[in-house]
C-alpha cells in the first residue's frame, strides 16, 4: 500500500462514520459557508452550523440556523457506512414539526438519489455535498473536499463493481445496503403481502441483508427467507454466506413446531444440489457455479428421519429439545437454514440481487 492509499484509508475511516463525517462538513462550513448554502438553495444568511442537536431521544447530526433569530432552516442527517436506526427519522420529524416554519430535512448518503427516505426527508448525495467545496476560494478547504470526494467516488464505483475487487473497508456495507434496497423494491412491485428486504450488520459487525416472502403454507408468522452476509471486510476474496431458511416470527412451542415442520417439508429444495439445478434452469448458470457447500449439501448434519422425528417429539412433549437443531443451521430454533458459500470474485451486487430473488422464487414454488 503506497502513501496515497494509506491516506485514503485513514480518511475513509473518518468519512464512514456519521459523527466524524459531520465534523468534517461542519469544519468546511466554518471555512466557507457559501457552497452548502448554494447547494441547499438558501439565501446568503448569515447562518450557523450546529452539531449534535438534541431531538427527543436522539441527536441530529447537523442543523443550520439563521444567525439573527436562531430558527433552524435545514437539518442534515449523515450516513456513511451505517444505515438509519429504527424509527430515527420519524423521531427527528417530531422535533422538526415542533418548529414553525419547519426546517427542510436532508438524508445524506453515498446512495444519493437512489436512497428512499420517508417524506419529507430529501435524499442528498455525500459526493455532491463535499464536492461543492472543491472550487471554493480557500485552498485548504478545496484540497480537503477533493480528498474526501475522491474516497467517496471510489467507494461508489466499487460498490457497483466486482465484489472480489473491492479495496474500501466499508464498500461491503454499501454492497449489502444497495442490494437490499434493490431486492426490497422488486419484492414490493411483485408481491402485495408484506414481502420485504432489509440490510443489517451481524453481531460481529459484518454487513448482511435478509429478504422475506410469505410462506404459502404457514401461519401469518411464517416466512421463507434468504440471509446473505459478508464474512470479512478486509478480505474481498473471501466467500459470502447465503442461508436459505424458514423464519417464524413468533415464540413458544407452537412456533418451534411450525418452524421445524415447514423446514423439514422444504428441506429437499433448500440444499445446494436443488438450488444449483433451479438456478441453471432459470438461466443463471454463473450463479449456480458460484455456490458451494462445506458439507452435507448445505445442511449442518445429515437429514436422518429418525433424528428429525425425535426432535419433533420432544417439542410436542413441551421441552426445548436442545441448543442446536440436529439438521439445520438455526437461530433460537425459529429460523432454520441451510448454509452455502458464494464465490463473489466475479459477481456484482446485481448478481447478489438476482441470486436472492431466484432462490426465494425457487423455495416458494416448492413450499
Amino acid at each position: 500500500m503506497d502513501s496515497s492509499e494509506r491516506r485514503r484509508t485513514a480518511l475513509g475511516r473518518l468519512v464512514a462514520h456519521e459523527n466524524s463525517a459531520s465534523d468534517l462538513l461542519a469544519f468546511l462550513f466554518e471555512v466557507d459557508s457559501r457552497p452548502l448554502l448554494h447547494l441547499l438553495d438558501l439565501d446568503g444568511g448569515p447562518y450557523t452550523c450546529q452539531r449534535e442537536v438534541q431531538a427527543g431521544r436522539g441527536r441530529l447530526d447537523l442543523v443550520l440556523r439563521r444567525q439573527d433569530d436562531r430558527n433552524p432552516v435545514a437539518v442534515l442527517e449523515m450516513k456513511g457506512a451505517s444505515d438509519v436506526h429504527g424509527d430515527q427519522l420519524d423521531r427527528y420529524n417530531v422535533w422538526a414539526e415542533s418548529v414553525q416554519p419547519a426546517p427542510r430535512r436532508f438524508y445524506c448518503t453515498l446512495d444519493g438519489d437512489e436512497a428512499t427516505p420517508p417524506a419529507p426527508w430529501q435524499p442528498l448525495s455525500l459526493i455532491t455535498i463535499f464536492a461543492a467545496w472543491q472550487t471554493c476560494g480557500d485552498a485548504h478547504a478545496a484540497w480537503l473536499a477533493g480528498e474526501i470526494t475522491e474516497v467517496l467516488r471510489t467507494w461508489d464505483a466499487e460498490a457497483n463493481g466486482l465484489i472480489g475487487k473491492t479495496t474500501g473497508w466499508y464498500v461491503p456495507d454499501l454492497v449489502s445496503r444497495r442490494t437490499a434496497a434493490a431486492v426490497n423494491a422488486e419484492l414490493r412491485r411483485a408481491h402485495d403481502d408484506g414481502s420485504v428486504a432489509h440490510a443489517y450488520r451481524t453481531s460481529g459487525g459484518n454487513p448482511m441483508f435478509m429478504a422475506w416472502r410469505r410462506h404459502p403454507r404457514g401461519s401469518d408468522a411464517a416466512w421463507i427467507a434468504v440471509d446473505v452476509r459478508c464474512e470479512g471486510r478486509g478480505a474481498p476474496q473471501r466467500t459470502w454466506l447465503l442461508r436459505p431458511c424458514v423464519d417464524v416470527w413468533a415464540d413458544g412451542q407452537a412456533a418451534l413446531l411450525e418452524a421445524h415442520d415447514l423446514s423439514v417439508r422444504l428441506q429437499p429444495a433448500m440444499v445446494l444440489t436443488a438450488i444449483r439445478d433451479a438456478l441453471t434452469t432459470q438461466g443463471h448458470g454463473h450463479l449456480a457455479a458460484a455456490l458451494h457447500a462445506e458439507k452435507h449439501d448445505g445442511l449442518a448434519r445429515p437429514a436422518d428421519p429418525g433424528v428429525l422425528a425425535d426432535w419433533r417429539a420432544r417439542i410436542v412433549a413441551g421441552g426445548r429439545p436442545g441448543r442446536r437443531h440436529p439438521v439445520f443451521f438455526h437461530d433460537r430454533g425459529l429460523r432454520l437454514a441451510t448454509q452455502l458459500r458464494v464465490q463473489t470474485a466475479g459477481l456484482t451486487r446485481y448478481d447478489l440481487a438476482a441470486l436472492t430473488m431466484s432462490v426465494l422464487d425457487h423455495l416458494v414454488r416448492h413450499a
